[in-house]
């Protein structure tokens, strides 16, 4: 099984708390550019987006760490 870009999984997050791309933008001071190819998997996740992340979403950003190493360790 091949692990999905952590993008395929923050924009499921995004959905599942009720909110939409450009809505987490303002929310989480997101360039739309960065977010935008993040979603679309041309672009990963740093360490500052990561916290950014963690602290809009109630996660750790060591999680969305850990989602961009299992990815990036595949290919």
């Amino acid at each position: 099984m091949l692990p999905i870009h952590p993008g395929i999984l923050l924009e499921r997050a995004i959905f599942a708390r009720g909110s939409d791309p450009e809505h987490f933008i303002r929310e989480a001071h997101i360039p739309r550019k960065l977010l935008r190819q993040v979603l679309a998997g041309e672009r990963p996740i740093s360490s500052g987006l990561a916290m950014r992340l963690g602290r809009i979403l109630g996660t750790s950003p060591w999680v969305w760490i850990a989602f961009q190493e299992r990815f990036d360790k595949a290919f």
